[in-house]
Order: C-alpha cells, then structure tokens, then sequence
C-alpha cells in the first residue's frame, strides 16, 4: 500500500507519451495526490498495474548507504585489524 512521500511512477499509455513521476503528498479512500516533477498537483485513481511506487525508505537508504560508503571502509580496516592482532610487522 503507497505512503505518502513515496515516489509514483505512471508509463504513458499511448505512442509517444511520456512518463510521468512525482511525489504521493496525500490519499484520501482510494484516490492519491501527487505533485509532479514539474510542480503540478493531480488527484488520481489508478487502476490495476498503472502505477510503480518506489517506498521512501529504498530511495533513502539507497542514498545513504553510497554516502556510508568511506565510513565502512574505515571499519573494514579497524576489524582486519583486531583479527589479526592489531600488529603491523
């Protein structure tokens, strides 16, 4: 079930339309309110498999992990370290 704050993608159903995608900013019963990349607000009720949701959390921990990245490598070294007895010879 979509969140609000999730991400909502919807394909184009015809030849040669385009995708549109925004952000879920309110649901009320069945319908959805999202605000589009473009800054436009639509209300919404999608039928079965037209939408693609991508939860709040994926994105963010997603980003999170490749701004994480140096820090684990920090402790990489500290537990080979410690492994090993923590000597260099």
């Amino acid at each position: 079930m979509p969140k609000v704050g999730d991400y909502v993608i919807i394909e184009g159903t015809k030849v040669g339309a385009s995708r549109r995608e925004g952000n879920l900013v309110g649901i009320v019963g069945s319908l959805m309110k999202i605000q589009w990349i473009d800054g436009t607000e639509s209300m919404i009720s999608p039928g079965a498999g037209s939408i693609r949701v991508q939860p709040r959390a994926a994105r963010s921990s997603a980003k999170a992990s490749s701004k994480k990245g140096p820090a684990q490598t920090k402790k990489a070294k500290k537990t080979q370290k410690k492994k090993s007895g923590g000597k260099k010879r």
